[in-house]
C-alpha cells in the first residue's frame, strides 16, 4: 500500500495542471490501497475528488483548486466510447454556427454514464464510431448529418466549403466517417458523407 501511495503522489506532483486521475487505471489488486492514497491527497488539497473513482488536479490558488467542466468531466467518463457533441453543440464544435446552447449536448456509444451534471448525454448504437476510432470533430460531423439541415446556418455549399477545411487540415477523416456511417441508421447519412467526400476531391 505503501509503494502505490508514493507513486500516486509522484505521479500527481509530475501531472500537468487539469489531469484526471482515475482509480480504474489501477489493477484490481491495488485499487483499495490507490483509493485511499486518492481520498488522503484531496483531503490535502492535492487533487479534487470530482466522482466515484475520478479525481482532477486543479491550479493552486488562495480560491481553491477549481473544478473540470462538466464537458471535461464527461469526456473522461466516456473515453474510449465514441464521444462527441450533437445537436447544436455539434455545430459549434465544427464552426458551422454562432448558436452557444446554453446546456452541452453530448452522445456516447452503448449506455449513459449516470451522475453527470451539466450536461445532456444520449445513447447511441452505432459501434462503427468506436472501432473506426472517431474523433470528437467527426463524431459532431456524423450527429449533424443525421439531422441535416438542423442545427446549421449555412447552405449546403457553404457547408461543404467547411468540410473541405476540415478535411484538408486533418481534423476529419472523410474515409473513417464514411465507413462509420454506413452502420448509421438512416442510410442518408452515408449518402450525405459521400457527397460532401466528392466534394472535397473535386475542390482538390
Amino acid at each position: 500500500m505503501a509503494s502505490t501511495a508514493a507513486e500516486i503522489r509522484s505521479r500527481i506532483a509530475r501531472s500537468r495542471v487539469g489531469t484526471f486521475f482515475s482509480v480504474a487505471d489501477y489493477t484490481a489488486e491495488k485499487r483499495v490501497a490507490a483509493e485511499t492514497a486518492f481520498s488522503r491527497l484531496a483531503s490535502e488539497g492535492k487533487v479534487l475528488r470530482v466522482r466515484r473513482g475520478l479525481y482532477w488536479k486543479g491550479a493552486k490558488s488562495r480560491f481553491g483548486p477549481g473544478r473540470p467542466t462538466p464537458e471535461a468531466i464527461a469526456r473522461k467518463v466516456a473515453e474510449g466510447r465514441g464521444f462527441g457533441p450533437t445537436g447544436w453543440s455539434a455545430s459549434s464544435a465544427l464552426g458551422l454556427t454562432t448558436q452557444v446552447p446554453a446546456r452541452p449536448a453530448f452522445v456516447v456509444v452503448g449506455p449513459v454514464p449516470t451522475g453527470l451534471e451539466g450536461v445532456d448525454i444520449r445513447s447511441r448504437s452505432n459501434l462503427g464510431r468506436v472501432r473506426f476510432d472517431l474523433s470528437f470533430l467527426e463524431i459532431a460531423f456524423l450527429e449533424l448529418l443525421r439531422s441535416y439541415p438542423r442545427y446549421v446556418d449555412l447552405d449546403w455549399d457553404e457547408l461543404r466549403k467547411r468540410v473541405v477545411v476540415l478535411a484538408s487540415d486533418g481534423r476529419l477523416r472523410l474515409d473513417r466517417v464514411a465507413r462509420a456511417a454506413d452502420s448509421e441508421r438512416s442510410p442518408r447519412v452515408s449518402q450525405l458523407v459521400r457527397e460532401l467526400g466528392d466534394g472535397l476531391r473535386t475542390a482538390a
